[in-house]
């Protein structure tokens, strides 16, 4: 038989859970429409306990997933930050998303890996997570990857379907599997 305190202190760490709270406010944010609500559901993050910007425009629900303590510490989206729709970001590690920076549909942001086991099992079970970074005014395309420990620099550009495996430099335009820098920004207006 299980005892009433337990099941009591159960429930209240589950209704004090971030990821609780983060699930309930998407399960609300899916009344609003897509693109015209961002603000609001901007506001509705924060009130789940997300570090989220009060200028921050979300177009859609965004899909963020981690099985560590301290999910919602863990991710920082900054002023003026346009997030389109079905993105997905994983919170094994902090991810940092500065001012300005516009992530484009379908992107996918990686903090979480395992470390390489023996041959009876190549993944193993430990999760392992690394610091994400995206500095201001960076711009990442539609369906790119960013993975563990990547920081990609002020004002750079992933290009679409890009799979970021190493640090972008500032102002630099990457592309391809995996990206490569294809050529140097202005500093400024083009």
């Amino acid at each position: 038989m299980v005892k009433r305190a337990t099941i009591e202190g159960f429930l209240r760490d589950i209704k004090s859970s971030t990821h609780v709270r983060y699930r309930a406010a998407n399960l609300l944010c899916r009344c609003l429409p897509q693109f015209a609500s961002g603000y609001v559901r901007a506001h509705v993050y924060r009130l789940a306990g997300l570090d989220v910007a009060k200028s921050a425009f979300l177009m859609d629900n965004i899909e963020l997933a981690s099985g560590r303590p301290g999910f919602s510490a863990k991710l920082h989206i900054g002023e003026r930050t346009l997030i389109s729709t079905n993105v997905t970001i994983n919170l094994d590690g902090p991810v940092h998303i500065g001012n300005q920076v516009t992530i484009g549909p379908f992107v996918k942001i990686y903090s979480g890996s395992h470390e390489m086991g023996d041959s009876s099992w190549r993944c193993s079970p430990q999760a392992t997570g690394q610091s994400v970074v995206i500095e201001d005014g960076a711009w990442v395309a539609v369906g790119a990857t960013i993975l563990p420990g990547v920081r990609v620099g002020r004002g750079a550009v992933v290009a679409a379907g890009a799979v970021v495996t190493k640090d972008v430099a500032p102002n630099a335009f990457v592309s391809g599997v995996p990206a490569v820098v294809t050529r140097e920004l202005p500093e400024g207006k083009p």
